[in-house]
């Protein structure tokens, strides 16, 4: 498990294609996003390696319904016996992940093969928790509603620490900050509208990003990412 900054670690155990993470708070910790289907027990081993019980999680956060974000969740759930938290819109496709497909229609008929395979069939799960829009979490986090990739996404922001969960809002490719990617966003006008929304509204609150894919921006964020959506939106001012 690997620190990003205190109280919030990367679960590196799992592998570099989809990141999940631990946040620690004073009510014990909270697991954000879950993995492929694959990684509950990487996750399992990997937190009591650090120290944490599995009974200390008291929440699963999904900030989305891709199966590599939720793969894990119901297994975790029955292994922690924490409840699953997420935005009211995406209740619908954590329930029903089958319903999930690509942008790209040559991709569908591969998409609806691969999800059979067992280490990437995501397993439907009914949260116990849905959230709004500016929702604050015990945890001290701020629901930011962010759709587009799907349409209940989420991030999450530490206001007092500065740093925003981004999910699959943005992604941080070769290291350049960017939208998620096309062929598996279905909405890109309102993911670009969900990148001005996070840019305009919270930009001078961010320093340090995290995300579903790629490495962490630890310094400068808020600015990177005022300066992506001006790029974004050039045309239209």
């Amino acid at each position: 498990m690997q620190q990003i900054v205190p109280r919030l670690y990367l679960f590196d155990e799992i592998g570099d294609m989809v990141h999940a993470y631990l946040w620690e708070w004073e009510g014990g910790v909270t697991l954000i996003d879950t993995g492929l289907p694959s990684a509950s027990e990487t996750i399992s081993r990997a937190l009591v390696a650090k120290g944490y019980p599995l009974h200390r999680v008291q929440r699963i956060i999904l900030t989305h319904g891709d199966a590599d974000h939720m793969g894990s969740a119901a297994k975790l759930r029955r292994a922690t016996g924490a409840p699953i938290l997420c935005h009211t819109v995406e209740k619908d496709l954590v329930e029903h992940p089958w319903k999930r497909r690509p942008n790209a229609l040559l991709l569908r008929p591969l998409f609806a093969v691969v999800r059979q395979f067992p280490l990437m069939k995501a397993e439907p799960v009914t949260p116990e928790e849905i959230v709004v829009d500016g929702q604050e979490l015990p945890e001290g986090l701020t629901v930011i509603t962010t759709p587009g990739h799907t349409a209940g996404h989420i991030s999450l922001l530490d206001r007092k620490r500065r740093i925003l969960i981004a999910g699959d809002a943005l992604s941080n490719r070769k290291g350049k900050l960017a939208p998620p990617p096309g062929m598996f966003t279905p909405d890109m006008k309102n993911a670009e509208r969900s990148i001005w929304k996070l840019a305009k509204k919270y930009g001078d609150e961010i320093d340090v990003i995290v995300f579903g894919h790629g490495p962490p921006i630890l310094n400068n964020g808020g600015a990177r990412l005022k300066a992506m959506a001006s790029r974004i939106f050039a045309s239209e001012v």
